[in-house]
């Protein structure tokens, strides 16, 4: 359980090198359009997809255990500080980093979950998922201020902190325990043994995914699309404003790792009372947090706040669908399931977002960042509706399930 929570403190690698941003597209590579550079920031996201969708795949069919897989992208994302210490001074060697990242989240995040949730109980899952998102948005936190200011000595910095996770890689290696062993039979899928550890897992077939995991997948694509916005252009907003220096736009988005990370304290409450209605309340409060941002966006107070509030929503959606998603699962099939919620739903939805929701606001709105998250906040807004009128036809049929 502590190895997990470990690994979690290095989970949003992608998010801790977004603060320097601006400053690449501004100082590094001005030749560059900002939407180039943006598109380039996401990469972890489209990357994490192919490698996500590769590793389940070998993992499903017997090729590789998930105990490796999880070993192997840690390897990644510590192998992207490596290059960044060699390669740092073209286009494509900023690439290269952000692929790096992208293969190791891909690889390590959906095969670490599907280790947690082949192991643990209902009740025990529901606490550690809670807990492990406060500790991915505490390491994010931490990572999103050291490089804020290393990007203030060399704009490469954010990407030097992850040669931090070798040594993790390795204790990951010694403690993990071997895979869920699959015994054939007619065994019930994902027997729960005394001390709360799964021991089996149904018959010696592949269970299939269920719908219902496809819905929860495309919930998180939507929700990263339109959180992204805020991540991806805060350090432009704030240069905006006349707050440029990277060291801010680090602050800024370490207070957005502290939202979450608050919040992912209280969320096995949240999630035992609510229930599916926390999709609901994510888009209101990410549709709060925008507007905050263009209404008050030469301050830099109500800014933080409006980044701390968008934060706290990474710790009510996502582990409200990875929880439904763990409970729909076996060892038979949970590599496969928490690829989709893990890996290719975030990695997409982040990936997509300055592709959608950049290239569309300057359409509409021009270069305006004040815009471009009032715009957003609206979509949330109308989301929010959607989904809260979804969960209320549920409870009125009793089939709000999970």
């Amino acid at each position: 359980m502590f190895t997990i929570l470990l690994m979690a403190l290095f989970q949003t690698p992608q998010f801790a090198v977004l603060p320097g941003t601006n400053l690449i597209a501004t100082e590094v590579f001005p030749e560059l359009s900002l939407q180039t550079i943006q598109t380039a920031m996401s990469l972890p996201g489209l990357v994490a997809v192919i490698s996500g969708v590769l590793a389940a795949v070998l993992v499903r069919y017997g090729a590789s255990s998930k105990k490796f897989m999880t070993v192997f992208g840690l390897s990644m994302i510590a192998a992207a500080g490596v290059v960044a210490l060699a390669l740092h001074t073209r286009f494509w060697q900023l690439c290269l980093m952000n692929s790096l990242i992208g293969i190791g989240v891909g690889i390590f995040v959906p095969n670490a979950q599907s280790i947690m949730f082949d192991n643990f109980d209902e009740k025990t899952r529901n606490f550690i998922l809670g807990v492990s998102f406060s500790c991915i948005n505490g390491g994010g936190l931490v990572m999103s201020l050291v490089s804020g200011w290393l990007d203030t000595i060399v704009w490469y910095g954010g990407y030097l902190q992850f040669l931090i996770v070798i040594p993790v890689a390795v204790i990951a290696f010694v403690i993990i325990p071997k895979d869920v062993r699959i015994r054939s039979g007619p065994a019930a899928a994902g027997a729960v043994s005394g001390d709360g550890a799964i021991s089996s897992a149904g018959d010696s077939g592949r269970t299939k995914i269920p719908l219902k995991v496809y819905y929860f997948a495309f919930i998180i694509i939507v929700f990263m699309v339109l959180f992204s916005v805020m991540s991806v252009n805060i350090s432009t907003h704030l240069a905006n404003g006349g707050y440029g220096d990277p060291s801010i736009a680090g602050i800024a988005s370490a207070l957005m790792m502290a939202g979450g990370a608050a919040v992912g304290f209280i969320f096995p409450k949240l999630s035992s009372v609510l229930r599916d209605r926390v999709f609901s309340l994510t888009f209101i409060i990410l549709a709060a947090g925008f507007t905050l941002m263009n209404l008050f966006h030469s301050s830099l107070p109500a800014t933080l706040i409006a980044v701390f509030l968008c934060g706290t929503t990474m710790s009510l959606l996502v582990p409200r669908c990875v929880f439904n998603v763990s409970n729909l699962s076996d060892p038979t099939n949970s590599a496969t399931a928490t690829m989709l919620v893990c890996c290719v739903a975030p990695g997409s939805g982040q990936f997509l977002s300055p592709v959608i929701m950049t290239n569309l606001t300057l359409a509409l709105g021009g270069e305006s960042t004040r815009f471009r998250f009032q715009f957003t906040a609206l979509i949330c807004l109308a989301i929010a509706a959607v989904l809260f009128f979804i969960s209320m036809r549920k409870k009125q049929v009793g089939g709000e399930g999970v």
